[in-house]
């Protein structure tokens, strides 16, 4: 098995380059079709689903989804208080977004899933991770071995001068 996760660069200019790098539902499938792989390899009757839940973790976008979508709300009285008591709440942004999704879609604002795929700012990109949670109780050193499948998708820059 071979994986060829980055290119390298050996032009060298007077501006900085930047590589920015998102997990979107391509990179979910992906990483479902590897695990899927293994399995059948195995001869397991098994699939990812059955034993992992695979998703995008929108943790670090939240915070920049909630001011846009308070924003958006400016004006609409009934909404802006909808959204601030859920936002009162102190929760984590996720916990927060699915308990306001539904007052969201209603008032035809965007989902983080639009937000991100939309996302445009002149200093940031969009920062996503991908989670793979076994449905199954598992120890720390397991789950330390499955966040090496998120570490194929990081790229660290190199200076060699």
């Amino acid at each position: 098995m071979k994986f060829y996760l980055q290119s390298f660069n050996d032009i060298v200019t007077n501006s900085s380059m930047e590589v920015y790098q998102e997990a979107t539902d391509y990179t979910v499938s992906s990483i479902k079709e590897i695990i899927n792989t293994i399995l059948k390899i195995a001869e397991s009757d098994k699939k990812c689903d059955d034993l992992f839940a695979v998703y995008i973790d929108y943790e670090n976008m939240f915070e920049d989804y909630f001011e846009d979508i308070a924003r958006r709300c400016e004006g609409n009285e009934e909404l802006e208080r909808q959204i601030d008591e859920i936002r009162e709440s102190r929760e984590s942004y996720s916990v927060l977004y699915n308990k306001c999704l539904e007052v969201i879609t209603a008032n035809g604002l965007p989902t983080i899933e639009e937000f991100v795929e939309n996302y445009d700012s002149e200093w940031r990109y969009p920062s996503t991770e991908v989670r793979i949670i076994p449905k199954t109780p598992c120890t720390k050193t397991d789950l330390a071995i499955l966040d090496r499948i998120n570490d194929l998708f990081n790229l660290e820059a190199q200076y060699d001068g």
